[in-house]
């Protein structure tokens, strides 16, 4: 397995985390997703990027003050980007077919963004991990 392209798609606010999903009402749930959903996907559009067989993401956040969320806490933001990316036909979908791993960066100080890069890979990664294998303890 080996990379092919990469891509990086930046949006310029404040991804929201868990713990203010879980506070908000389903319709600002769902306000939410359809930016950040639509957001990603003309980004995707923007710069082009082709369909690909298998990728991998990596999540960058930045905060421009307030205490810095924790690592992956930005989940809800980062499944509408991808979503998004999915909409844009980058992938067929953001099932483990397709999407092979998430890698959450811890957050970082700067201006207020959510980073997301992806990773077309030549092939589908093989796991080192096989829980039909292993023997319960």
């Amino acid at each position: 397995m080996y990379a092919l392209d990469h891509y990086s798609l930046r949006y310029d606010k404040a991804p929201w985390t868990t713990n203010a999903e879980r506070a908000a009402s389903q319709w600002k749930r769902a306000e939410l997703v359809r930016e950040w959903r639509y957001a990603f996907s003309m980004l995707a559009r923007q710069q082009r990027i082709p369909t690909m067989q298998h990728i991998e993401v990596e999540v960058e956040v930045f905060q421009k003050s307030g205490r810095l969320q924790d690592v992956a806490a930005c989940n809800p933001a980062v499944k509408a980007a991808i979503d998004g990316i999915v909409d844009a036909g980058v992938i067929s979908d953001d099932s483990p077919t397709y999407l092979h791993s998430i890698l959450f960066h811890a957050p970082q100080r700067g201006a207020s963004c959510l980073v997301i890069h992806i990773k077309g890979l030549a092939t589908q990664p093989t796991h080192q991990y096989h829980p039909e294998t292993e023997q319960p303890r």
